[in-house]
């Protein structure tokens, strides 16, 4: 079964506006929203060959150029939060970090249904904002 880009994006963009996010297309077919007070989300998709697939992704939200504090961070959210994951990696000489959740949401090859997607988005959104305040605990600091 072939899914058009666009739609799929667009089942993704109705979730959002579901649980009061305003979200758009970009000219990849991925979804990208602000949240307030938190900053820009984007979900990475691939209708053409994982339409079931998705990937929420919380990009590059602290930065730091000593490593070691950072990855025993990152380890420790890893190890105790659900769902979320954060990983680093290094541009011009800092690490950035970003959080992400990667989900199958339906069966092969075929769309997630936008309910699902509306109930799974709500969760997914506070669990990477769950995974950035323990980054924050475990790193001591403030983001």
């Amino acid at each position: 079964m072939t899914i058009d880009a666009k739609d799929l994006a667009q089942r993704y963009v109705d979730a959002l506006t579901e649980i009061g996010v305003v979200a758009k297309i970009d000219s990849e077919n991925d979804v990208v929203f602000k949240m307030p007070g938190v900053g820009s989300f984007y979900v990475s998709l691939d209708a053409e060959n994982d339409p079931e697939f998705m990937r929420l992704v919380y990009p590059n939200f602290y930065s730091s150029k000593d490593a070691g504090p950072v990855l025993t961070a990152i380890n420790g959210v890893n190890m105790k939060n659900k769902a979320v994951k954060l990983w680093a990696r290094e541009h011009e000489g800092e690490l950035n970090v970003s959080a992400s959740i990667e989900s199958f949401l339906a069966a092969p090859n075929q769309a997630p249904d936008t309910g699902l997607l509306t109930a799974t988005l709500e969760r997914c959104i506070a669990a990477v904002r769950a995974g950035v305040a323990s980054f924050a605990k475990e790193s001591e600091g403030s983001i």
